[in-house]
């Protein structure tokens, strides 16, 4: 064997593990950038849009190192143009000098609108049973035997005592096509470790997430309407006193959950309430009200969980949902700010419970008109009687 061949062969030998690091390395940033300039991250991102505008596609290497995730793998633009340069989809080019990269321009971004949202969610499936402690490499590893992969979305919460992030042992999967997908669904008894694995299409779990939400809150419009307030009302010539069984202050009756408001801006004139509504409720959230009306350029919408909104926000991508024709940007109110906006909240409601009881009690009371007539009542007046001038 010639004497380069054999050094060669000893050379790889003796840097195999290294070899094999490399290797992992280099299909970690293939990943990660193929993400980036993929369909459902370039609908959405801003940022990179304008970046593509600026040279034909092209995006500088320097502009991506920037990027937390892919900085994490490398911030070497050799290397990552090189890894770049062996990746096998056909989705991403690099230029002849090493220096940027650009998505293929046969490849277009589609428009992201409802019926693509949808798209999306048919190819995509909920997997529940991975350990609290797996890790997306784990996960990446674990689903590297399905065809199509295209993207792992790793559900997390946030834990009240350390203030984390943690993994909830489920995921969305999305695949290429839907019927790379199906070979997922439909294996049979699929398992990792010992753990049997819970397997539904995304748009299932999203319609069950529905139902569920409208069944306990119709349960708790039932109970709220059985229970009723006890009341002992006494009415005298000069006032009415009303005496409630609760010890509680109307603050207390109004505690709403925190980490739960999103403030949003930058909407398109035509999105209504129930626009937003549904837009969360895709990603599994459970809305209690949205403070918005058509023609607002920004509002806010609150949760009905603790920390819901703080669970939901890593489902928004770059913290951006496309709404219609819009790109709304979400953020989540914490500290001071959120505090303002809830004790806000807490006053209107109590206000508008105070004015709830008034409005009933003085209904109650038969109420005379100029000269002694009772005046007739209109069955859609809803105003509280007219104030009546006292005798001298």
């Amino acid at each position: 064997m010639p004497e380069k061949e054999v050094a060669a062969e000893t050379n790889e030998q003796e840097n195999g593990e290294k070899t094999e690091v490399d290797r992992d390395l280099e299909n970690a940033i293939i990943r990660q950038v193929e993400y980036y300039f993929s369909d459902a991250n370039m609908s959405r991102d801003k940022f990179l849009q304008e970046q593509t505008r600026l040279d034909e596609g092209w995006v500088p290497f320097e502009v991506l190192i920037k990027f937390n995730r892919l900085a994490k793998l490398s911030t070497d633009t050799e290397v990552i143009a090189n890894a770049i340069s062996n990746s096998t989809l056909g989705l991403l080019e690099v230029s002849d000098d090493n220096k940027k990269l650009r998505r293929n321009p046969n490849l277009p971004v589609p428009e992201m609108n409802e019926e693509r949202r949808k798209e999306y969610m048919s190819r995509s499936v909920y997997v529940k049973g991975f350990p609290l402690t797996a890790t997306l490499d784990d996960l990446l590893k674990y689903f590297n035997d399905f065809e199509g992969v295209e993207h792992i979305f790793m559900r997390k919460y946030i834990d009240k005592q350390s203030k984390t992030r943690k993994f909830k042992g489920s995921v969305f999967v999305q695949f290429k096509t839907r019927e790379q997908a199906e070979k997922l669904i439909n294996t049979p008894n699929l398992k990792h470790n010992d753990t049997t694995l819970l397997l539904i299409w995304h748009e299932q779990y999203v319609k069950q997430k529905q139902e569920e939400y409208l069944e306990r809150k119709d349960k708790k419009m039932k109970n709220n309407k059985n229970k009723g307030t006890e009341t002992d009302v006494s009415i005298t010539r000069c006032s009415i006193w009303l005496k409630f069984k609760t010890s509680e202050s109307p603050k207390e009756e109004f505690k709403l959950p925190t980490g739960s408001v999103f403030h949003f801006s930058e909407c398109g004139k035509s999105i209504t309430r129930e626009d937003i509504k549904a837009a969360l409720t895709e990603l599994g959230a459970e809305v209690a009200f949205v403070d918005f009306k058509t023609g607002d350029t920004n509002g806010w919408v609150r949760l009905s969980k603790e920390n819901a909104a703080k669970e939901i926000e890593p489902k928004i991508t770059d913290g951006k949902l496309k709404i219609g024709d819009s790109e709304v940007v979400f953020k989540l109110l914490e500290g001071e700010e959120e505090k303002k906006f809830l004790d806000k909240t807490v006053e209107t409601m109590v206000q508008r419970r105070k004015n709830q009881r008034t409005f009933k009690s003085n209904k109650s009371k038969p109420f005379k008109g100029k000269y002694n007539r009772k005046r007739k009542q209109d069955p859609s007046d809803e105003a509280p009687a007219a104030k009546v001038k006292a005798d001298a």
